[in-house]
């Protein structure tokens, strides 16, 4: 089980429960100015890649591993889960019609939904699919009434079948523009997600992002 691999990990647990909340920022309506500009970005790319560290807990159990996520399109993606030396807890890889899941004593598992595969092997009961939008602070296919938008033109949270997804905090990334002719890509900056909370009933989840990689786009 992975799980055995990482619970060494589990004091280390919510590193970021442990640091100073900033405050809230007042909230806006759908239609800001701010927002819509933010929210057209950030629908400019699909290809990305973040790194940071998540941290997990169960109501039986608890734990925490750095990551990588490296999007490839929609619905397909690989996240990788790792210690502090590199050692690889598991790797899952996500296309659309196909899920596999390989683990640090090299055992392979393959099904169609990503979070019943990794729920499955490992027990944890992490939302993957659901996260590729919410890593980006956005809010695809959720209605207007479950979000509540900050008046910097970010998410601040999101409602979602029993989820609650709070936005924490951001940080300055480069969304790189592809440029016409004889000019060059030029970058523009964008405020992607630094620190994120999923909660579902008694689980909880923390992701705090170190650092954001977006691939070159259209304007």
């Amino acid at each position: 089980m992975i799980k055995n691999l990482v619970i060494t990990a589990s004091l280390i647990l919510f590193l970021a429960a442990c640091e100073t909340t900033p405050v809230k920022q007042e909230t806006t309506v759908w239609d800001d100015p701010l927002w819509q500009k933010h929210y057209k970005r950030l629908k400019t790319f699909e290809t990305y890649q973040l790194k940071g560290r998540i941290g997990i807990t169960h109501p039986e159990d608890s734990f925490s591993s750095n990551f990588i996520w490296q999007q490839q399109e929609p619905n397909r993606f690989t996240f990788r889960m790792y210690g502090a030396f590199g050692q690889t807890y598991m790797i899952l890889k996500v296309q659309p019609n196909l899920s596999t899941l390989d683990t640090a004593d090299d055992e392979h598992y393959q099904g169609y939904d990503a979070r019943e595969l990794l729920y499955g092997v490992s027990g944890w009961n992490i939302p993957v699919s659901l996260m590729q939008d919410w890593i980006k602070g956005l809010p695809t296919g959720i209605n207007k009434s479950d979000l509540l938008i900050n008046a910097d033109g970010t998410l601040q949270q999101i409602k979602y079948l029993d989820y609650v997804v709070s936005f924490v905090r951001y940080q300055d990334a480069e969304l790189p523009i592809a440029g016409n002719g004889t000019d060059g890509d030029k970058t523009i900056n964008l405020k992607m997600p630094d620190k994120i909370r999923i909660v579902q009933g008694p689980n909880k989840i923390a992701l705090s992002i170190r650092s954001w990689e977006i691939a070159v786009s259209g304007d």
